[in-house]
């Protein structure tokens, strides 16, 4: 996988450079998604054609109101009921863990946003620096060569390229050739901010920001459970080798 793909679940079709096709649990998700709907239609039309089979056998002008249900067909309200239940669950759970990929993603890529904005402004500013210093040292030395020549030796330095300050020099002494030190130190210091919100987000990574705690509180009965029984098992076992 190439760096520009490294959010996964943003690729959908494979990359031409790298060859990666992306996350596909959002495919499983969907048709998940729709089996449960399914599903949950299928037995909400078991119950309405129940109810329309009863509604037909009641007269419409009479005294009689009451409709009766067998045991089967109670049995079989309760299985419809219970899998519309399950259904409208397994939907509200999976549209909750989409939206929160949704938000991580988000800022995921506000992140990566704001970085590259971070980039290109300091490279800007690195250019924009060059340039100026480039600029100020060939004005020095283009006004000296103009006052020592002739009357058309000032009209042909001004036609020329600012050179830099020491002709001597040469590249050397080009600032365009190398960056200067305040450059370096600032792309250092990028470097290190780059570090730290790595590790940061290493310590602790976005996770969901909506989740039912009743499995959470049941899942920390069984732990704690099991870690008071460890110890009186293992004081049983012990006494039982003494004996």
């Amino acid at each position: 996988m190439c760096d520009a793909h490294a959010t996964p679940s943003l690729v959908r079709s494979p990359c031409p450079g790298c060859g990666y096709a992306g996350d596909r649990s959002g495919a499983a998700t969907r048709i998940m998604s729709g089996d449960q709907l399914e599903r949950g239609l299928q037995a909400s039309v078991k119950v309405y054609n129940l109810a329309l089979a009863k509604l037909a056998e009641l007269p419409e002008v009479g005294e009689k109101t009451e409709c009766v249900l067998s045991r089967a067909e109670l049995v079989h309200l309760k299985k419809a009921a219970a899998t519309m239940n399950r259904s409208l669950t397994a939907l509200v759970r999976e549209s909750h863990d989409a939206e929160n990929r949704l938000t991580l993603e988000l800022h995921m890529l506000r992140g990566i946003m704001q970085r590259e904005h971070t980039d290109r402004e300091a490279n800007r500013a690195r250019v924009f620096e060059l340039f100026r210093r480039y600029n100020s040292g060939g004005g020095g030395g283009g006004g000296g060569g103009g006052g020592s020549g002739g009357g058309g030796g000032g009209d042909v330095d001004a036609l020329l390229p600012p050179m830099p300050v020491g002709g001597g020099g040469g590249s050397n002494n080009n600032p365009l050739h190398a960056p200067s030190a305040s450059a370096m130190a600032f792309d250092r210091a990028l470097a290190t901010l780059e570090r730290i919100d790595q590790s940061v987000r290493d310590l602790s990574p976005v996770g969901r920001i909506n989740l039912h705690g009743a499995g959470l509180l049941s899942a920390k009965r069984k732990l704690d459970a099991a870690t008071e029984a460890a110890p009186k098992a293992e004081k049983r076992s012990k006494a039982s080798g003494t004996a």
